[in-house]
């Protein structure tokens, strides 16, 4: 101890310990230890040892929380997803690579949005900060805005890291920004916090994990060489979480406890959907199912049912308008309702004007809606929306095929309304967009016992599944279409249902399977008296024959079925027979008989203003005469055919006439132009994949190219 009069002594240099300076002194002296410094808080959790992926997200986290000398405020950014998809782990898991930009420390608050308890409020966030920033408990303002003044003024210059994490609104994140443009602050939300864009935020969307993602993390969990050794049943237990982080860590938490369980177990207990979420679950506790409970709660109770009505929908999209149509809403009341729950991160944006479900956010909308809506409830949505992609779809292939009779009391009522479509191509391409939503319809359809209105389904897709060749599709579709058709008592629908899946298996080189279709098709006919589909089955029995080799029976059947539709006065179906003999007599080498038949078949075809009919008959027209040496007047007709085909959206049958136009070509010593012209039609033939790919590729090869591996 040092004492003495402030005149002849005093304190100089460093000093540690006990130090007292004084003059005179009066009453009691007071001696208190030295305060220590105050720790700089590090208060992020470690990294979860099971995080893997997100490499997008995270680039894209570097680039709008880089350091930025133009910024005022600190740099913001939402991450918005729904519960369980990793949001939390993504954030610390940026936070702490980034841990050298924030040398005066990591703060890190749950607001407990969506927890069991109530929100935490500003205040009781901002105290914790506060004293984690080094002011006693005893010396915190009581009044939430003398709290946010000092936090700011504690961190005006400093760079520190803010994790605010499962936030609700952008009131309980406003107050715990720091001053300091130095400094960053992630919030992550089910919500997308809009109100936050004035303070400069950025919103990321987090996705399920794709699957190398899921697949990294279930093997952080069960080990690589488990996930390894059982690839395709770990794949499947990625799709059947959804990529949903917390449900891949349940399912390889019950694993890693269980190591003798191969994969494929866990993969059939998660098979049935009905128990899916349940089966998710942790020492009795349905964590998966209790984050959505939790999201919903949120909902008010029109915006809840609309999330539980869309439950119903069978696809894995759905546009706007087919919303309204499930929900009996129109569209703009039912846009702000998808739009609530898009902020809600119950549901996703999928595409312009089209929104998507999580996998197991759907399973749990339809399961509330099973456990709160009526059977009649129910009932009446699911049948607004088979109708309305129904109608849809008519509408939609008549544009494509309007000279094609077709048959379906739903094509009589598109006729009495406006076309939905500008044309071929914006009709086809609507189809395509929605294919697997239809075949999700056929299946409900089916399932509901709806017979006609699966059946229906079917036909309106043909246009299509001929122009553009997804055989999955056809193949599986048409299945249930014609045991839908054997369902409501009506031969004709089967017999032309049966024909048409017929040529499915025709167009990948199966003619024996094609073939008892075909026969069916034609005893169904006979026995009903349906001339018409009489002659139609007799065609694809031909091309059957044709395709075996049987060119004699080929020409009976195309000259019997021409015969039965000139008795019949059609002219469009005397075309496509015209054709077909056509073409089997250029298979036996007389291309120079065939030329009437082709000629003949294109003069009906535009008689009754079938454009693609008619470009398919020139286009064996031009093939014809390229093969006799007409090189000229071939290539014409199958450049005019191309574009045509082109324009209304014919692809396979505009790659045919590419392959042809490739052929005189070849014949005329111009290798570079066949080979251009092969690879345009091999680019549309490995859409649909099939015997065509395959002998383009041939041709390539034979040309001295490398051609393209095909595609999966």
């Amino acid at each position: 101890m040092n004492t003495g009069t402030d005149k002849d002594m005093g304190i100089s240099g460093g000093v540690s310990g006990w130090a007292v300076q004084a003059g005179s002194v009066r009453g009691g002296v007071h001696l208190h230890p030295p305060s220590s410094p105050v720790p700089v808080p590090r208060q992020l959790p470690p990294v979860p040892a099971s995080f893997a992926g997100r490499e997008t997200e995270i680039t894209e986290l570097d680039r709008l929380l880089s350091p930025d000398g133009r910024r005022r405020g600190p740099g913001l950014v939402v991450l918005v997803g729904p519960g369980g998809v990793g949001k939390s782990a993504l954030a610390v898991r940026w936070l702490q690579g980034a841990a050298d930009r924030f040398p005066d420390g990591q703060l890190v608050a749950d607001l407990c949005a969506f927890g069991d308890g109530p929100p935490a409020g500003p205040g009781d966030v901002l105290a914790g900060f506060l004293r984690a920033l080094g002011i006693p408990s005893g010396d915190l303002p009581a009044a939430l805005a003398e709290q946010v003044a000092l936090y700011r003024s504690l961190t005006a210059g400093k760079a520190i890291a803010i994790l605010a994490d499962d936030a609700g609104s952008a009131a309980q994140v406003r107050p715990l920004l720091p001053a300091s443009p130095h400094s960053v602050v992630i919030v992550t939300s089910r919500w997308r916090l809009g109100g936050l864009a004035l303070d400069g935020a950025q919103v990321v969307d987090v996705d399920p994990l794709d699957t190398p993602g899921a697949l990294r993390l279930l093997s952080r969990t069960v080990g690589e060489a488990r996930v390894t050794t059982e690839l395709p049943a770990a794949r499947a237990l990625a799709e059947l979480c959804g990529g949903l982080p917390i449900a891949l860590c349940v399912a390889a938490g019950r694993l890693s406890t269980r190591p003798r369980w191969p994969i494929a177990r866990m993969v059939r207990s998660l098979s049935d959907e009905r128990q899916r979420l349940a089966a998710l679950a942790v020492a009795d506790s349905a964590v998966v199912q209790a984050g959505f409970d939790a999201s919903c709660a949120e909902l008010g109770p029109a915006t809840a049912r609309v999330y539980r009505l869309l439950g119903l929908h069978p696809g894995r999209d759905l546009s706007a308008a087919a919303a309204a149509a499930l929900l009996a809403l129109p569209r703009a009341e039912a846009e702000d309702r998808l739009e609530e729950l898009v902020e809600a991160s119950l549901l996703m944006d999928a595409a312009p004007d089209h929104y998507r479900f999580h996998d197991l956010a759907r399973l749990h909308a339809r399961q509330w809606a099973e456990r709160a809506e009526t059977g009649a409830d129910r009932e009446a949505a699911e049948r607004r929306m088979v109708g309305w992609y129904l109608d849809h779809a008519v509408a939609a292939d008549h544009v494509v095929l309007p000279a094609r009779p077709h048959i379906g009391p739903r094509y009589a009522r598109v006729l009495d309304c406006a076309p939905r479509f500008g044309g071929a191509r914006p009709a086809l391409d609507w189809l395509e967009r929605e294919l697997g939503n239809l075949c999700a319809i056929v299946d409900l359809a089916a399932d509901r016992r709806w017979w006609d209105e699966a059946w229906q389904l079917c036909e309106a897709l043909w246009g299509l599944l001929v122009f553009r060749r997804h055989r999955g599709p056809w193949v599986r579709t048409h299945e249930r279409g014609i045991d839908a058709a054997r369902q409501a008592g009506n031969p004709r629908a089967e017999a032309r249902l049966r024909v048409q899946l017929g040529y499915a298996h025709l167009s990948t080189g199966q003619p024996e399977r094609a073939r008892p279709f075909f026969a069916g098709a034609l005893g169904l006919a006979r026995a009903t008296g349906d001339r018409a589909m009489e002659a139609t089955a007799l065609e694809h029995l031909g091309l059957a024959c044709r395709a075996s080799g049987e060119a004699a029976s080929a020409m009976r059947c195309f000259t019997d079925a021409l015969a039965i539709a000139e008795a019949l006065g059609q002219p469009r179906a005397a075309a496509l027979h015209l054709r077909r003999l056509g073409e089997a007599l250029c298979d036996q080498g007389r291309d120079r008989e065939a030329l009437p038949a082709y000629e003949r078949a294109a003069a009906l075809a535009l008689e009754v203003g079938d454009t693609v009919l008619h470009a398919r008959a020139l286009t064996r027209l031009g093939a014809a005469r390229g093969r006799l040496g007409d090189r000229e007047p071939a290539v014409d007709v199958l450049h005019r055919v191309i574009a045509v085909l082109g324009e209304h959206g014919a692809d396979h049958y505009r790659a045919e006439a590419l392959e042809a136009l490739a052929d005189v070509h070849d014949r005329a010593g111009d290798t570079a132009g066949t080979r251009t012209l092969l690879r345009q039609a091999l680019a549309t033939y490995e859409f649909s994949g099939g015997r065509d790919a395959e002998r383009v590729r041939s041709r390539l090869s034979a040309l001295g190219e490398s051609s393209p591996a095909p595609t999966e």
